[in-house]
């Protein structure tokens, strides 16, 4: 198994990795990092994460906004890895910190999230919709 970071011309992958629609023009964002564990060719897992511009404090702070791994590959480490991968890219980026939002009732990410050192600070999320409905 290997990892490596999805760049432009690498659509296929993230069609591959889709549920829907699969927006393909994030990877010619460099602050996307769209990280992607592969069994030979197959994509098996990956973490998506954004560099979000601060106006203080750090000068990013990196937004985990997706992780997911094939039921197939679960307990066998491979998000562990993703994570050390993602921190190795947000280091080499000059990113200091970075948040992943979850649900409490989702044992398996709280679990994630502790093993590779997250702290948990609960907050209150509020959603909005833009779409005027």
């Amino acid at each position: 198994m290997n990892v490596r970071r999805l760049r432009p011309g690498d659509e296929a992958v993230v069609e591959q990795l889709a549920t829907r629609d699969p927006r393909t023009a994030l990877l010619h964002d460099q602050r996307t990092i769209f990280l992607v564990a592969f069994d030979g060719d197959a994509p098996i897992g990956f973490v998506l994460a954004y560099e979000l511009p601060r106006r203080h404090g750090f000068n990013v702070t990196l937004c985990i906004y997706e992780v997911e791994v094939d039921a197939a590959y679960h307990r066998r480490g491979l998000a562990t890895r993703l994570f050390a991968e993602l921190e190795r890219v947000a280091r080499e980026r000059g990113v200091d910190e970075g948040f992943v939002l979850t649900d409490a009732d989702n044992a398996a990410a709280m679990g994630l999230y502790e093993s590779v050192g997250g702290v948990r600070n609960d907050v209150v999320e509020w959603d909005f919709s833009y779409t005027g409905n």
